[in-house]
């Protein structure tokens, strides 16, 4: 998926999975909080700072809408 030209969220997957999903899951486990609300709560500041660099509410949930999560290739923490 290409949200700004030339950069794709793969060539991220290693920070997304070794460094963003165990804090993420982390934070929520200390909070005693689901793991979604923690997500949904970064996905939000995320979205925020994304309108604010000029990424339109459009191209936000078309990115949504094409994001593929391999669920099978997860990482435990997932699973």
């Amino acid at each position: 998926m290409n949200l700004y030209d030339g950069h794709r969220v793969e060539d991220h997957a290693s920070f997304l999975f070794d460094d963003v999903l165990p804090a993420v899951v982390g934070y929520a486990d200390s909070q005693g909080v689901p793991t979604g609300v923690a997500a949904f709560a970064v996905f939000l500041t995320m979205a925020g700072i994304m309108a604010i660099d000029g990424v339109g509410r459009d191209e936000i949930i078309r990115a949504i809408d094409e994001m593929r999560f391999p669920a099978d290739s997860a990482p435990e923490v997932l699973q």
